[in-house]
């Protein structure tokens, strides 16, 4: 795996320190959904933290600082997880509302719930682990996850004024303790203020009660989790510089693609025809869903501006629902300048949809029984429960209305539109920026413009934005929330503000059409040429043709225990005693097989159908051990003594670790699919085509990413006029500054080319294709791929370069791509339906340090 290099802007690791970026097995294992890559850099930087930083402080205090909707839940599911690994077994969750309590309790304590976040069966350290609520530490299973769940206010007061059966201070003598603290901004309360005399005498405050526990034990720890720490404040920066673990901040979040994509829908319209306005398209959406064989359904919010408001609201738009008219569809359709009120209208004509059939499907779908209100403060649980699955296919709720009661704690995905059903503004006029109702505005919809995971065919990634780079798609509106609003251009400027300032839209966005050029599609090679590519396939060896069993390491280590202890004064000069200590090597299988029998029983992986599905070639558990683990050695060090005389609890021990790695390395090395070696055809005019783009300027490192390269203000060592260029398929290149480098490079190439090619064609993969690596089949898109037809063996020769530029910032963590593109060429690639055909994958194109070995292998393809 490829290391990490951590960067200091704020927070608790140095530059210097380095770790690798793998996801422990025990969490992989034990979590029900896939893990994102941040977050297995947050695992990685709390495994590294607690494992082996070297200024580690106890207890230990770690802020996790995560954007809206990036999974804080399932990153605190992990770490319980992995800090049970480590010998804790106490928890406390504690949070400011009861909402949220309810709301994790469904994550962490219901299976059934389509929000349980742990596997279905929870297995750690080789033993089944249960996972209970308790009420206090007092008698717990040592062998159980348990969780004491309470608002702030909730333990401060059973704290301080203890009853029976609940949590005391004295809960806490002798334990090791983790508090966990969702939304721990709240937590801040005395952090921010400047206190006054009174205020600094209080030491049973909220802040003191949790600061009370966390230090009653030097091995406690505390993980704080939030989306809205005000860094920017000198006294909470002050108090969190030396906690923060990790920072991902919401403008991350939608640049990596795990966001919808927010835009604003102004009208000069009464609420209630906003409200129309907003179910038609919601409407359309789903029909979008259904035409692409997924069951979603798209759920309106109606926001008012305080509880009676939204009662009446409530009330309009549900008699409004039951009378609907022909004229009322009409009146929004004259809307000309609604683009995507037309794309849905265009739709339900083309689909034959009439404004009567509109109408009958509107009534049922948001009839009074499918319309939910969440703003008394005495909601049921089971209110809570409905409005946090609003997912669930049985669920069948289209609109909520609310006040301010969702502003925390609330998950829903498939949240499409929001609808503003009030007109004021609320500027700060000291300051100019906007008011607290609009920046409370702007976090609503950042919590509403949570992805809602889909996917049209395998290869797609589920949670993360699909159709950035291709505006004509259809599916492009189910990755966008609308926000409904009254026509108000300085609200809609201070909104676009709020909403650049947490994130959420970027500060500039540009549309491009990248076209093709009209004589290269003229070509014969565009007419009837092909592009090679692989497929990503199950890794079973009844449909994978290439199936290979994964090979088992042959020769482990293990040390035992010497129970060796020693004492000196810590400034004493004695020298410290070494323990003497010898090697033995032994063959598990020569000992009896029980050892090696009830060391697989330890382990689900070594279940037979599981074994079955790796390693078809075994016919029983005794067939594995004689063919797979018989070759096995184990280096055993310890005292002389002890290794010469090993016990029966010695052998378990030995046999459980060496399974225990042999089965982590397969989790890690081998996947459930596989990339394969055929290469199968593809027509070069169906593949690459032309295409609308959409770019967020300025985003990230790269400043030269979806920039023309033919404008006026280009740096001379980017500019290229790539019309005189007929090896360059398209007309332009909006690519980054190291895309437009190497598109110059190829350009002073040329020359040695076209001395030995014919018919020589560099065309942008702008996401047109993937091809999928070996062994995991993981899925790549190579930036470019260069086409060109050897004029010198006399046949029909065609070599096809696989080339991808790369930043010097994203070598370490891409790596695998290099790697994967030297094998294209290294293994032997069998083409379907041709010999003529050479695929190559070219090393890494890198300006500054990587151009001499791209040259020189571009120079061997030349000499081939």
């Amino acid at each position: 795996m490829a290391e990490e290099r951590l960067d200091k802007k704020f927070g608790i690791l140095v530059e210097e320190e380095v770790f690798e970026l793998v996801l422990p097995e025990t969490i992989k294992r034990n979590l029900r959904y896939t893990v994102r890559p941040y977050q297995v850099e947050a695992f990685a930087r709390l495994n590294y933290y607690l494992n082996q930083y070297k200024h580690r402080r106890k207890p230990s205090q770690l802020l996790f600082h995560m954007a809206t909707g990036s999974g804080k839940t399932l990153i605190m599911a992990g770490a319980i997880v992995q800090l049970y690994q480590m010998g804790y077994r106490n928890f406390i969750f504690f949070v400011n509302t009861d909402t949220i309590i309810r709301k994790t309790k469904e994550n962490f304590l219901n299976p059934a719930s389509l929000k349980y976040l742990f596997a279905e069966k929870v297995n750690i350290n080789n033993r089944p682990v249960t996972i209970r609520e308790v009420a206090n530490f007092e008698s717990v299973n040592e062998d159980d996850i348990n969780i004491h769940f309470s608002t702030i206010q909730g333990l401060h007061s059973r704290l301080n004024t203890p009853r029976e059966n609940s949590v005391t201070f004295d809960d806490f003598a002798g334990k090791k303790i983790v508090l966990i603290s969702d939304e721990a901004h709240h937590v801040n309360s005395l952090t921010k203020k400047k206190l006054t005399g009174a205020e600094e005498e209080v030491e049973r405050s909220w802040e003191n009660t949790v600061t009370r526990i966390f230090e009653s034990n030097t091995e406690n720890i505390m993980l704080e989790f939030t989306a809205t720490l005000e860094l920017g404040h000198p006294a909470v920066a002050a108090k969190y510089n030396s906690k923060l673990l990790f920072d991902y901040a919401l403008a991350k979040y939608r640049e990596d693609g795990y966001s919808k994509e927010v835009k604003t829908m102004q009208s000069d319209l009464d609420p209630i025809d906003r409200a129309l306005e907003a179910i038609i398209i919601s409407q359309y959406k789903k029909k979008i869903f259904s035409r692409n064989g997924l069951l979603i359904k798209p759920v309106v919010m109606m926001k008012s501006k305080t509880t009676a408001e939204s009662a009446e609201m409530e009330k309009i738009f549900t008699e409004k629902i039951h009378n609907l008219q022909e004229d009322d569809i009409a009146k929004l359709q004259s809307l000309a300048n609604n683009e995507t009120l037309q794309s849905a209208f265009r739709f339900f004509s083309q689909s034959r949809i009439s404004h009567i059939n509109l109408i009958d499907e509107l009534k049922d779908d948001f009839a009074e029984d499918k319309i939910i209100s969440v703003n008394s403060k005495n909601d049921s649980d089971e209110k809570q429960i409905i409005i946090n699955t609003l997912e669930a296919k049985d669920n069948e709720y289209r609109v909520v209305f609310a006040v301010d009661k969702l502003n925390e704690g609330w998950d829903v995905l498939n949240l499409f539109d929001i609808v503003r059903l009030y007109e004021t503004r609320d500027l700060n006029t000291k300051t100019g920026k906007p008011g607290k109702t609009t920046v409370q505005e702007a976090q609503l919809i950042g919590r509403g413009a949570r992805y809602c995971p889909f996917k049209t065919f395998d290869e797609q990634e589920p949670d993360k934005r699909k159709f950035d780079a291709d505006l004509e798609n259809e599916m492009r509106v189910c990755e966008e929330l609308h926000y409904h609003c009254s026509h108000n251009p300085r609200y809609i400027q201070e909104l676009n503000t709020a909403l650049k300032e947490i994130g959420i839209v970027p500060e500039e966005k540009r549309e491009v059409y990248l076209q093709l050029k009209d004589e290269f599609k003229a070509t014969k090679f565009y007419q009837t040429g092909f592009v090679y590519l692989n497929q990503k396939v199950e890794n079973v060896s009844h449909i994978n043709l290439d199936y290979k069993e994964p090979a088992i390491r042959k020769v482990h280590d293990y040390k035992l225990r010497t129970m060796a202890s020693a004492e000196s004064a810590i400034f004493d000069e004695q020298e410290t005693t070494q323990v003497d200590r010898k090697t033995q090597t032994y063959q598990p299988i020569l000992w009896d097989a029980i050892f090696l029998k009830k060391a697989m029983c330890r382990n689900p992986f070594y279940r037979f159908d599981n074994l079955k599905s790796i390693f078809p070639s075994v016919k029983s558990v005794e067939d594995f051990i004689n063919k797979k683990l018989a070759a096995i050695e184990v280096n055993v060090t310890g005292l002389e003594k002890d290794i010469k005389n090993l016990t029966p609890k010695n052998k378990l021990d030995i046999c459980l670790s060496v399974l225990n790695s042999i089965a982590e390395e397969i989790h890690l090395t081998f996947g459930d699919y596989r990339g394969t070696r055929h290469f199968k055809r593809e027509p070069v005019r169906k593949v690459f085509r032309d295409k609308k783009m959409y770019f967020a300027i300025g985003e990230g490192s790269d400043k030269e990413t979806g920039k023309p390269t033919m404008r006026t203000d280009i740096d001379e060592k980017y500019y290229i006029d790539l019309k005189t260029r007929d090896w360059h398929a398209y007309k332009e290149n909006f690519g980054s500054s190291e895309e437009k480098l190497l598109v110059k490079f190829l350009d002073s190439q040329m020359e040695e080319l076209e001395k030995r090619f014919s018919e020589i064609y560099l065309i942008r993969n702008e996401r047109f294709f993937k091809i999928f690596r070996f062994s995991d089949g993981k899925a790549t898109e190579p930036d470019y791929v260069l086409f060109m037809k050897d004029k010198t063996s006399g046949e029909n020769l065609v070599y096809q370069l696989f080339i991808e530029p790369k930043g010097t910032h994203l070598i370490p963590t891409d790596d695998w791509k290099e790697e994967f593109f030297a094998e294209i060429e290294n293994e032997t690639i069998e083409l379907i339906r041709t010999d003529k055909m050479r695929i190559i994958g070219m090393p890494f194109y890198n300006k500054t340090g990587r151009e001499r070995q791209f040259k020189d292998k571009l120079v061997e393809v030349i000499n081939s």
